[in-house]
């Protein structure tokens, strides 16, 4: 109780909503409004990375549409957050019960509670509240499996959502399922069934709902993997700055210590499991550790992400979730690590936070590691920035504003471009040149940061994606130079300009493209595989082009070139490759 009490105090005095939510937010808009999971209308491209979240947000949204998208959001964070820490503590409360530990004390959730990292985003608008809910639930299911023997195969659908929250969670589900096999294989499952048969059943069971979902990426999307993955380059490896991404957590908060003391506990529990025979218990009890581990050392590897803490959470509670002690065990050396994490969740509590460094300019491409929250709160003057209208305070959110007038001042029939080469200057819609595309837009902009002015804009105008979340053609480009984390695919506006500006037409702005460069451009757009994937997300959605899509994702996923036009032209229409322009 006490945990769950302190998380959720936290969480509501750090509320907010983080300005990548909006990204989610202008999605579920257009789903909710009829032209499908998709950023920018008439285009699929899955930017969300959460499908699971968001669609359970839309839902909601759905049936209550009287109430803000935003708050939604924040009280569904709340919801799942404290979801996740009840499962999670009736999971120990019947571990200690099967080897009669007395009353528990969930110190490893204590732990989490505690860490002010956590608070800010169990209310952000982004998926780690669910996040926590899963591995919670995960966690209480195996445990009753396990002594129960019994709901093996619903068990194993509930494993199997992980990888629909965040992609990288398919790990963590991959070590739960294999426990679970493990538990069913056991000669003494109760089942007339064969052990081959049990275990078949559950992997069928955990896989059905990612492989259905991964058949409508496929088919609706084009791709095998999210946008957001390519975007990211989340198959690359960067170690040094995942260890710096681990340290920024780690050092802030002193989680050494507690960590350190967490291990003499639940190694004495093993220990003590093992020497009485009691195998089941101590795979129950060990699977989160496994899971967190192989988050955490993905996270490290692929250099974590650019907010503090964020991409680290999903390891920190799993690691967390069997740290416990029962007033019963409590004895000898035991007493001082459990003591001592109860002392260091006062001292964490009460001071320890993260202050990050001050960083000259703001150019997304510098490496560095924000406390996101604070800087929002910051750039909109609100001590607690949640809906659209607090966050159009900010620059970001006036230029939203600006778009969205400059959109409606578009004659009908007609389209435009935007060219913006300079953020933080005013916007001139002046400079906007006559654009022709089929997909529905009035104004085609380019920007560097999409979720906020993307919400307030509106689906009339088409976001060009500056740093590729969104943008089928930048997604796709390679990394020349590391970068702030998830930000290192920066792709310049002559290829909005190659795809959507008329020829002869290319407008004349301060640091803007050459002509040479958008001709280049549109060259490459009209060169296979690149001219025969963006057919395949903006075209007519029939059931016959959704098996092409199927057929041809794998080819798709795999195409790269580079962010320069002039050499991506090269790549793309070699007369080598068989293919040439359109």
């Amino acid at each position: 109780m006490v945990p769950l009490l302190i998380v959720l105090a936290g969480a509501w005095t750090y509320r907010w909503v983080d300005e990548d939510a909006f990204i989610n937010f202008r999605i579920i808009h257009n789903l909710l409004a009829g032209f499908g999971p998709v950023f920018n209308v008439g285009e699929r491209v899955e930017v969300d990375s959460d499908p699971l979240w968001m669609l359970t947000l839309a839902g909601l949204h759905a049936i209550t549409p009287w109430v803000s998208l935003e708050w939604t959001s924040v009280v569904l964070g709340l919801v799942c957050t404290a979801g996740g820490f009840v499962a999670a503590g009736l999971a120990v409360v019947r571990l200690g019960a099967r080897h009669d530990e007395g009353t528990v004390l969930p110190l490893g959730l204590l732990m989490v509670s505690v860490v002010a990292g956590v608070w800010e985003f169990a209310t952000s608008g982004l998926e780690m509240s669910m996040v926590f809910l899963w591995l919670g639930v995960s966690f209480l299911l195996l445990v009753r499996v396990g002594f129960r023997r019994t709901g093996a195969r619903w068990t194993a659908v509930v494993f199997g959502l992980g990888t629909l929250i965040r992609p990288e969670l398919l790990a963590g589900a991959a070590v739960f399922v294999a426990a679970l096999v493990t538990l069913v294989s056991s000669a003494r499952w109760p089942s007339d069934r064969s052990r081959v048969s049990r275990c078949l059943a559950v992997v069928a069971a955990a896989v059905a709902a990612p492989v259905a979902y991964e058949l409508f990426r496929m088919g609706y999307y084009a791709l095998l993997v999210p946008s957001t993955a390519l975007a990211k380059a989340a198959g690359a490896s960067w170690w040094s700055q995942g260890a710096t991404y681990l340290w920024n957590f780690a050092a802030p908060y002193t989680l050494w210590l507690p960590a350190l003391l967490a291990s003499v506990l639940v190694s004495a529990r093993v220990m003590r499991w093992w020497g009485a025979g009691d195998r089941t218990a101590v795979l129950v009890l060990c699977t989160p550790l496994v899971v967190g581990l192989v988050d955490l050392v993905y996270v490290v590897e692929v250099g974590g992400d650019y907010m503090h803490a964020r991409l680290l959470l999903p390891a920190f509670f799993a690691l967390c979730l069997p740290v416990y002690v029962g007033v019963r065990s409590l004895r000898g050396v035991l007493v001082v690590p459990a003591a001592g994490i109860a002392v260091w969740s006062v001292v964490c509590l009460g001071w320890l936070r993260f202050v990050p460094p001050v960083v000259p300019g703001l150019n997304p491409q510098t490496v560095f590691i924000s406390n996101e929250r604070n800087s929002w709160i910051g750039a909109t003057g609100s001590a607690h920035p949640v809906t659209g209208d607090d966050y159009a305070r900010a620059l970001s959110g006036r230029a939203g504003v600006a778009l969205a007038t400059a959109a409606r001042r578009v004659p009908p029939g007609h389209q435009k471009v935007l060219v913006i080469t300079n953020p933080f200057s005013p916007i001139d819609p002046a400079t906007a040149s006559a654009a022709k595309s089929s997909l529905p837009f009035t104004l085609a902009v380019n920007l560097p940061a999409i979720g906020v002015i993307g919400y307030l804009v509106g689906p009339d105008v088409y976001i060009y994606d500056t740093y590729s979340l969104a943008n089928p053609i930048g997604s796709h480009t390679t990394v020349d130079h590391h970068a702030r984390p998830g930000h290192e695919k920066r792709v310049g506006p002559s290829w909005m300009l190659g795809r959507f500006g008329v020829p002869g037409e290319t407008p004349v702005v301060a640091d803007g493209p050459s002509p040479q460069r958008v001709a280049a451009a549109r060259m490459a757009i009209g060169c296979d595989p690149l001219a025969a994937y963006l057919d395949a997300i903006t075209g007519p959605l029939t059931i016959s082009r959704m098996v092409s899509n199927a057929a041809g994702s794998l080819s798709f996923t795999t195409m790269e070139f580079s962010a320069d036009p002039t050499v991506a032209v090269g790549q793309l229409c070699r007369p080598a490759t068989g293919t040439g322009n359109r």
